[in-house]
């Protein structure tokens, strides 16, 4: 009988003005363990409490899905979930638990399924490719569907570069962020993120910190969820006068992320951005993170 670990990385995207597009690994993961059995189901929760433990279960369903799309049966399993990446926080947690699934169920069906076919399904299940190629590939990915196909390439990602996440108190489901997003955007904000983007990866790569509070700058998402994170202005202007490199919304947040190339500063940065937000009335914590450059880690475990 097997016994499989999975540890997936949470992940940030966006990064301000790619959105769906650039997405970024982060040294923080949900860990997942699946044992097979003869037949049933279990479901335990190292770290929560908040998740169904039957067939609904997201990890699950994405499992299934492999073998439903392989056409075989799957096989009776004890999953044990140890979930630290908070959830509906816009760092990756519903990537995680796509990527985990099929990557089991992949395991176990001898990778019969390409990393591209991997990747073009989980794509298919989570609804956008971001953090799960990141999720997948680690690092800093840019990821491109098209024809039912995802492309994904990795883009350097300064080393001394480090991750403030603050996360607030509360929970924001993607679904609703993505409701407030309009159907069309002006030819000028198109062109605004076209360039920022353009702007932003060339300045991670040639190191321009200053080029950095040019290249995170967005128009296309989050002025229209800014309304959903109350104070999420405030608090990033604060992380920019401390010095952050850049400072945005993660994802469809509510989580904000900053950037900055001095971990001296780090902890100094998201002290005060936390202090800013509960002016706000809203509290919140936060953590320094590195980004990780590996992706998902499947290990295999042989019980007798």
């Amino acid at each position: 009988m097997e016994t499989i670990k999975i540890k997936v990385p949470a992940s940030t995207s966006n990064l301000g003005p790619g959105f769906d597009t650039l997405s970024l690994a982060l040294d923080w993961y949900n860990e997942f363990v699946f044992k097979v059995t003869k037949e049933g189901l279990k479901i335990t929760q190292s770290n929560s409490n908040k998740l169904p433990e039957d067939s609904t279960n997201l990890v699950y369903k994405c499992f299934c899905e492999v073998f439903k799309k392989l056409k075989k049966t799957p096989p009776g399993i004890e999953l044990d979930i140890n979930c630290q990446i908070p959830m509906a926080a816009g760092l990756g947690s519903s990537a995680s638990a796509v990527v985990s699934g099929v990557l089991a169920a992949n395991t176990l069906l001898d990778n019969s399924l390409s990393k591209s076919e991997i990747l073009s399904l989980v794509t298919k299940l989570e609804g956008h490719p971001d953090n799960c190629a990141a999720a997948i590939y680690g690092g800093l990915t840019i990821s491109v569907s098209q024809d039912e196909k995802v492309y994904v390439s990795q883009f350097p990602w300064p080393k001394e570069l480090l991750v403030i996440v603050v996360i607030p108190d509360f929970e924001l489901p993607t679904r609703i962020s993505r409701e407030l997003l309009p159907s069309k955007v002006s030819y000028g904000d198109a062109t605004f993120n076209v360039s920022r983007t353009a702007y932003l990866l060339s300045s991670l790569l040639n190191k321009d910190w200053e080029g950095l509070k040019i290249g995170f700058q967005d128009r296309l998402h989050q002025p229209f969820r800014k309304d959903l994170v109350h104070g999420m202005e405030e608090v990033l202007n604060e992380g920019l006068k401390k010095g952050a490199c850049g400072a945005t919304l993660s994802g469809a947040g509510p989580t904000l992320v900053a950037f900055v190339n001095d971990k001296n500063k780090a902890e100094e940065i998201g002290k005060t951005m936390t202090e800013k937000w509960q002016e706000s009335k809203v509290k919140s914590n936060y953590r320094v993170l590195n980004v990780a450059s590996d992706g998902v880690k499947v290990e295999i475990l042989v019980t007798k």
